[in-house]
């Protein structure tokens, strides 16, 4: 383990200085953010570089809605731009399937836990990777909640890089053995709420919410009532299974965009406002769409097609 940057950049996550920039210069406002985390991206690219490794195995985790897919995307951007031949390997695809997966008490499936994926065959697919460059990936049907019969050869040759993207990730368990050195981990996800002075606008978790509720209604067509109902059991299942890991990580990434907000309102104040005065989240659903309201907006036609925001709200470069 490197673990010479377990930290974060902070940024000035306040609401009133948000709103004057975004009423001054909304375009510059962003591409100032953009550049701002584009700029970390590199610099730790630069730094796993700077190993004698040749062949890079990345191990990226993070909770819902931190923007691991693009961050993983953006990694792979960095590593091209030195030459360095990238792969990508999803831990979803290690999934056993629903009649291998643990119950919680009310009989739902437990796909938040770790003993939900082949736990041997990913810690062979890691050794693999680091002693030979070499592995076999299984191929996941989530329409029907099982592996199927496909496989994927994976071969690494020369310098390159690997980088394997789940919530799990960071759990000590797949790389017990390996040496520390042979592997990187990076921890993605929202650091920082919004303040006005010394109180809460949005906390970081509000803001991963809001992200997940639009991403699920324009690309999973989840009713958002249906959405906020899972949220405590995610959440519950983010406490177990992934911050526990987070400190292990050689690297962590603040993944906030301080603009969010101001691009977010317009499509999830529509979406929050159809929740009905029944709903168990009712009341937190009012301060959501209160906190929102306060925000200036910004046309999300400023937001680059790169950025991981576009993981969200859609009309990004990248494919998901």
């Amino acid at each position: 383990m490197m673990n010479y940057l377990n930290t974060y950049r902070r940024y000035a996550c306040d609401i009133n200085r948000i709103n004057y920039e975004a009423g001054r210069n909304p375009e510059e406002f962003v591409m100032t953010t953009e550049n701002l985390i584009k700029n970390e991206f590199g610099w730790i690219v630069s730094r796993i570089l700077s190993t004698p490794e040749k062949r890079h195995v990345v191990l990226l985790s993070g909770p819902s809605s931190s923007g691991k897919t693009t961050s993983a995307q953006k990694l792979s951007d960095e590593f091209r731009n030195h030459g360095i031949d990238v792969k990508h390997i999803s831990m979803d695809d290690f999934y056993l399937g629903m009649d291998f997966v643990d119950r919680l008490l009310d009989g739902k499936p437990d796909f938040e836990s770790v003993n939900a994926l082949d736990i041997p065959l990913i810690k062979e697919t890691i050794k693999n990777l680091i002693n030979t460059g070499e592995c076999i990936i299984p191929q996941y049907d989530f329409a029907k909640s099982r592996r199927t019969d496909k496989t994927k050869e994976l071969k690494l040759t020369g310098d390159s890089a690997v980088i394997i993207e789940g919530i799990h990730a960071l759990n000590p368990i797949f790389n017990d053995g390996v040496s520390g050195n042979k592997v990187v981990k990076i921890y993605v996800s929202v650091k920082q709420g919004i303040k006005d002075n010394e109180d809460y606008v949005l906390t970081n978790r509000d803001i991963r919410l809001i992200r997940r509720l639009i991403r699920d209604s324009r690309f999973r067509k989840t009713d958002p009532e249906y959405m906020l109902s899972m949220w405590d059991t995610v959440v519950d299942g983010e406490m177990k299974y992934i911050r526990p890991f987070r400190y292990t990580s050689d690297f962590t990434i603040n993944s906030i965009h301080i603009y969010e907000p101001c691009v977010m309102k317009e499509t999830a104040l529509p979406l929050l406002k159809k929740i009905g005065d029944n709903h168990e989240e009712y009341a937190n659903v009012q301060r959501l769409i209160s906190s929102l309201s306060r925000f200036e907006t910004i046309d999300k036609g400023y937001v680059p097609d790169d950025s991981l925001i576009r993981e969200f709200i859609g009309g990004g470069c990248y494919h998901y």
